[in-house]
């Protein structure tokens, strides 16, 4: 799985998102990054379809709305049929707060077994709802994606993830930007040479987590891939980003973290 991807959550269907995939695979960006949630799964089909050569690494989610079996098998093959592809390499579920948990992660299972997606994992779960999982006796995601960037760098979920094998995904890499000038992080980049957004797209990379930064403008999407051509940063730098950790959220969904295991199983 590639460290470095494109996100399109608000990257709107009739042509921006297929915009999008296009710039980011000609970056030569192999992850792209979608949701039954971002309604543009349709659009991102249309883009693979233009795409010569190898495929991208493919990553999309289940609506918590489709939670329980029959609505995991369902929302998986209306994915596929958007994307016009034979399987994912990745299907998450996109949050526990549709609840069912334990009878949507089975079926999830049996799709990756039957070869209608490569691998399954979540997105959005912590440490009590994937113990939970555990606990169950069920094979373990294979990645929980959730909010992680160098503001708020969810130490104790990922240390968990390092324990249990699972790879740690992050979204919203650079918080939406609404940490940007606000903080060290800032300073060091200027000492660098390097824009901010930069600086904290490739902590994310060497950090070991995929990273996918969200644009629909093919100069800033050019901008962020180059950072997987750069210089590691030096183990001062990241030591220094390391205590820029203030555990600024800058999405709700990172709040379905905290869900009680009894509320969502």
């Amino acid at each position: 799985m590639p460290l470095f991807g494109l996100g399109t959550w608000l990257s709107e269907s009739g042509g921006e998102a297929s915009e999008s995939v296009l710039a980011a695979i000609g970056c030569g960006t192999r992850l792209i990054d979608t949701a039954a949630m971002y309604e543009n799964e349709e659009d991102i089909g249309k883009a693979l379809g233009e795409v010569s050569g190898p495929l991208p690494f493919v990553v999309t989610k289940l609506k918590s709305d489709s939670h329980g079996a029959a609505g995991a098998r369902e929302g998986l093959k209306a994915s596929l049929s958007k994307l016009k592809l034979p399987a994912v390499d990745l299907f998450l579920m996109h949050s526990p707060s549709g609840g069912r948990v334990l009878e949507t992660w089975k079926e999830m299972l049996a799709l990756r077994d039957e070869g209608l997606c490569r691998a399954v994992g979540v997105s959005n779960f912590g440490v009590a709802q994937l113990q939970g999982v555990k606990d169950a006796g069920l094979e373990l995601p294979e990645v929980n994606q959730i909010e992680l960037h160098v503001w708020n760098q969810q130490r104790e979920v990922h240390a968990w993830h390092h324990a249990n094998g699972i790879q740690t995904m992050g979204y919203c890499p650079l918080a939406r930007m609404k940490q940007i000038g606000k903080t060290p992080v800032a300073a060091l980049a200027a000492e660098l040479s390097l824009s901010e957004p930069a600086l904290a797209i490739r902590w994310a990379v060497e950090s070991g987590f995929v990273t996918i930064p969200k644009s629909s403008n093919p100069e800033r999407i050019k901008e962020n891939a180059k950072i997987m051509g750069m210089e590691d940063l030096g183990d001062d730098a990241m030591r220094r980003l390391g205590e820029a950790d203030a555990g600024f959220k800058a999405s709700n969904s990172v709040n379905n973290m905290d869900l009680s295991w009894d509320s969502v199983k």
